[in-house]
């Protein structure tokens, strides 16, 4: 329970941090993503590998701010997603359910929002289960951090390539990981 008021904690101070950067001329604008993937192996931040396991995905996401700053255009974004991940371990067919809430800077090398971006996205997550293959957690919720590069045509559609990890942040021990790679389609409304 005190991971989850920590990771809660954080999550909110994240959002208000956020809310300081809100310009009153930015746009509503709205993203649509759907996402498949594979878990991966334990060569970056995870112990263990999941790497047998597909994975796909659901993801809304709301523009609430955007501004130029330095070289191009940066914009938070609030991100609500839903992942669903199976695998079979050992003959037995595994399946994991991640929640995420999170808020998510992109930032674009231009001064317009279009062509290539990164992103960042920190937040908060709750997974079904604690045991995923040989992937051990120690907590459900846990903290949820990603890493993406994409590129956005001039029609609003949008394709980016994401890394995904969960862990308790050490807030528990062991804090084996989980980690996930995913291509991305944005739908903008």
């Amino acid at each position: 329970m005190r991971s989850f008021v920590a990771t809660a904690s954080i999550v909110s101070s994240a959002l208000l941090l956020c809310s300081i950067f809100v310009t009153p001329g930015a746009r509503a604008e709205q993203e649509f993503i759907v996402s498949a993937g594979k878990g991966l192996g334990d060569a970056l931040i995870q112990q263990k590998s999941i790497a047998d396991a597909d994975m796909i995905g659901l993801n809304y996401a709301y523009l609430f701010s955007e501004f130029e700053g330095g070289p191009g255009r940066w914009q938070w974004w609030a991100q609500g997603s839903y992942s669903h991940m199976r695998m079979d371990y050992r003959g037995e067919q595994q399946r994991q359910n991640i929640f995420e809430l999170k808020p998510v800077l992109r930032w674009y090398p231009h001064k317009d929002a279009q062509g290539i971006f990164g992103e960042f996205g920190v937040g908060a997550a709750y997974l079904t289960n604690k045991r995923f293959g040989e992937i051990q957690l120690t907590t459900k919720p846990n903290f949820a951090l990603h890493f993406a590069g994409g590129y956005r045509f001039r029609s609003g559609y949008t394709l980016s390539l994401r890394y995904s990890h969960f862990s308790n942040a050490y807030t528990n021990t062991p804090n084996p990981g989980f980690d996930f790679a995913s291509l991305n389609g944005h739908f903008n409304f």
